[in-house]
C-alpha cells in the first residue's frame, strides 16, 4: 500500500540513501530527536520511502507538524 507523507524536503537524503550528515549541519538536539521519533513510528508501521516527488514548496502544515517542526521547504515522500 502506497502512504504519502509532506515532510521537510532537508529529509530526502536520509530517507532514500541513509545519509543523515546533514543533521551535523544543522545541530539541533531536538530536531535530532524528531527525527529519531519519526523514523521508530515508521519504523512501527514497516513503511520505507522509496520515492520522491519534485513538488518543492513552502508549507505551514505538514506531517511533521504534530512532531513540533515549524513551516518550512516541504516535498510529498512517498512510503511503501
Amino acid at each position: 500500500m502506497k502512504t504519502e507523507y509532506t515532510l521537510p524536503t532537508e529529509l530526502a537524503s536520509g530517507l532514500i540513501n541513509n545519509d543523515w550528515s546533514f543533521l551535523d549541519y544543522i545541530n539541533d538536539i531536538e530536531y535530532n530527536k524528531i527525527i529519531d521519533q519519526f523514523l521508530s513510528d515508521l519504523d512501527d508501521e514497516g513503511l520505507f520511502c522509496y520515492e520522491i516527488k519534485d513538488d518543492n514548496r513552502f508549507e505551514k502544515y505538514h506531517d511533521l507538524a504534530n512532531y513540533g517542526v515549524l513551516a518550512c521547504d516541504c516535498s510529498t515522500f512517498i512510503f511503501n
